[in-house]
């Protein structure tokens, strides 16, 4: 295979497994929230109780912001419930073009391209969600927030 075809052939495996790993949460009616496989930038709506409750220590968010975010975190769980049978079918078929013998790159990407109304939808829900996280935060707590951010960042990389 030449260089080019491996290489756009290994950048849809990789956009495929960002896709996936962002719709790989489960979904129940416990406390315990979905984890992400990947870093993601800011975005309290993913994370667990006791992630919160460090968050709300080191930040200083009142009873109100505690509640609010609570709501947002519960808002985008019930929206992102609503693709999961459609993210659910898309693995499921990606799955089964990878039992082949050999890679239908056209069905892949055909795949990609009925799904991308689902992929635009998750995008859209993470992105508003994260919007409506920072609209909560005073503009105190937004800096704290960058440096815990930017402070974790610096930990992550190899």
């Amino acid at each position: 295979m030449s260089k080019k075809l491996l290489n756009t052939i290994l950048g849809a495996f990789t956009s495929v497994a960002l896709v996936f790993s962002a719709a790989s949460y489960s979904i129940t009616d416990s406390d315990s929230e979905y984890h992400s496989a990947e870093k993601e930038e800011f975005s309290l709506s993913t994370m667990s109780n006791k992630k919160l409750a460090r968050l709300t220590n080191y930040l200083s968010l009142s009873e109100t912001q505690v509640a609010q975010i609570k709501a947002l975190k519960k808002e985008e769980k019930e929206a992102m419930g609503e693709l999961k049978p459609a993210m659910k079918a898309f693995k499921r078929s990606v799955s089964e073009l990878m039992k082949q013998d050999s890679f239908d790159e056209g069905a892949f990407i055909a795949l990609q391209e009925a799904n991308r109304d689902t992929f635009s939808s998750m995008a859209l829900i993470k992105a508003k969600s994260k919007f409506a996280m920072k609209q909560v935060l005073n503009e105190e707590q937004l800096g704290k927030m960058k440096k815990l951010k930017k402070k974790r960042g610096k930990r992550s990389r190899h």
